[in-house]
């Protein structure tokens, strides 16, 4: 009888009456929804259910570091954001980032994994070195470095290897010698190369299909927008046109290339033994026994996190070092001029040239500040309310580290926007720490490939301009503004190789 008597209510209402009553309700909620808690950062106004994702279209797109930069401009060294519903806390300078990332580095350790669509749905058969939690966070990455260093990742013990890989680059280099060239697809199989061999014990031919269908993988991913996609907070958009086809390329390639790691692993089961450990496949299976977190999938997941953390960004380095010495043929002449005195032209540069090469050094470290690969941390997540510069940070908030804007803070670097590698050099001519340097970022997060990135990028940047001198092709003007994807890629540009 009451159901029956409000139905005949609500329709015994005009047209206006109904109308005013939607919108009053649309006011209410959208006054609910802006509704923040007490003591977060400041940030810019956002819209109901989408947040601040809009603002960083149009003019935004690949270039979000533009508008951190504004953001820091206008409210400081944090501030806040909304993906969606979910908020987003974006640490601007050294002192926040060291503050939240090692200060308070046991409140910060987690990751948003399961706030995070995409990311959830790819890692839910095993959440790998880079997106699992808690204890099985520890237990993978402690073993996957245990098992790194036993196969001499960041030792001497690796250096042939990398040797290996860098001479078949210079082959491949050597072959284009005088022509126009967009070198970062050569660079993207040389550092992919690489990680197969840790990964798999073996390297590929530059033209091997599967090889090039990981790499294809890799580059997609990076590509997109990370974290701060707004498929993860909505996911229904991948119903989308223009999302849609995206979405099932990336997918099957992303199958391609799931299925190619585990035929690898599969193989490795058969061939196993613990008294030959080949690979990284070969010292995950040797402590199946110790933990569980190594089960097929596990494995797959921690393979496709060491790709993807280690051969992308290190091919955007030297990919960016090189337009910089293009950019620079001063600093280019001086870098060759440090090496033949100390290597000469009869012998590869080795790594234990490193310490004497301090100008080549130094150059590489301008590289990553002022190319800026890692533009911004991977997201972390508060696992309980935290207080920051005064600034509440709630359980369950996002939080980045905008490296970029520390990267290129006035505070801590003279003519930031400028490439100088003598930053990087005391008086008298040796390498020299800078604290507010964090190109992999900070604290018990860093990233895991650190010391395999360092010592690729030496290696690579030393022996190319041993052999080539890069000059720039065409009249026009050179950019140096990057794709802010994941990662920070150059803008494409050519070069030519002239053999020294």
């Amino acid at each position: 009888m009451a159901m029956s008597s409000i139905l005949g209510f609500l329709l015994s209402l005009d047209k206006t009456t109904i109308f005013i009553a939607t919108v009053t309700l649309l006011i209410v909620v959208y006054i609910f929804s802006m509704k923040e808690r007490v003591g977060i950062p400041p940030g810019p106004p956002f819209l109901p259910i989408v947040g601040n994702i809009l603002n960083m279209r149009g003019a935004y797109v690949g270039k979000r570091y533009k508008y951190f930069g504004e953001l820091k401009e206008k409210y400081g060294d944090i501030f806040r954001l909304y993906l969606g519903p979910k908020l987003v806390i974006v640490l601007n300078s050294f002192e926040t980032v060291n503050e939240v990332f090692v200060k308070q580095k046991e409140t910060f350790a987690a990751r948003p994994t399961e706030q995070l669509w995409g990311i959830n749905l790819a890692t839910k058969n095993g959440r790998g070195i880079i997106w699992s939690n808690g204890d099985e966070w520890k237990t993978v990455r402690r073993t996957s470095l245990h098992a790194l260093r036993d196969l001499g990742v960041g030792k001497s013990s690796i250096e042939e290897k990398l040797k290996e890989e860098v001479c078949a680059l210079l082959d491949a280099l050597s072959d284009i010698e005088g022509e126009p060239v967009c070198v970062h697809k050569y660079l993207m199989k040389a550092t992919t190369n690489i990680i197969c061999g840790i990964a798999f014990g073996t390297r590929f031919d530059y033209n091997n299909t599967e090889f090039l269908n990981v790499i294809a993988f890799v580059d997609s991913a990076f590509r997109n927008e990370g974290a701060f996609g707004p498929i993860h907070v909505l996911p229904l958009l991948r119903f989308t046109p223009f999302l849609m086809g995206y979405y099932k390329r990336f997918q099957n390639i992303h199958v391609g290339v799931e299925s190619f790691i585990l035929r690898r692993i599969k193989e490795h089961k058969e061939t196993f033994n613990k008294d030959d450990i080949r690979d990284f496949i070969d010292a995950c299976l040797s402590n199946r026994e110790k933990t569980d977190y190594f089960d097929d999938h596990g494995m797959l997941r921690a393979i496709i996190d060491l790709f993807t953390a280690g051969s992308d960004t290190t091919a955007g380095s030297l990919d960016w070092a090189l337009l910089y010495m293009i950019l620079n043929p001063d600093i280019q002449k001086k870098c060759q001029e440090e090496i033949d005195s100390v290597v000469g032209a009869n012998r590869m540069v080795s790594l234990s040239d490193k310490s004497k090469l301090p100008y080549v050094e130094a150059t590489i470290l301008e590289v990553q500040r002022l190319g800026n690969t890692a533009p911004a941390s991977l997201p972390h997540m508060a696992s309980e309310d935290a207080m920051v510069n005064g600034y509440l940070i709630p359980k369950g908030s996002m939080v980045y580290a905008n490296l970029y804007g520390c990267h290129l803070d006035s505070k801590y670097w003279d003519d930031p926007k400028t490439f100088k590698p003598e930053r990087f050099l005391d008086e008298a001519g040796k390498l020299k720490k800078r604290p507010s340097f964090v190109p992999f970022s900070a604290g018990s997060r860093i990233c895991p490939g650190e010391s395999l990135a360092r010592m690729e990028l030496f290696l690579f940047f030393s022996n190319i301009l041993q052999r080539f001198t890069v000059i720039k092709t065409g009249s026009g003007e050179l950019s140096t503004e990057g794709y802010f994807g994941i990662s920070m890629s150059t803008p494409k540009y050519f070069l030519k190789l002239k053999r020294r």
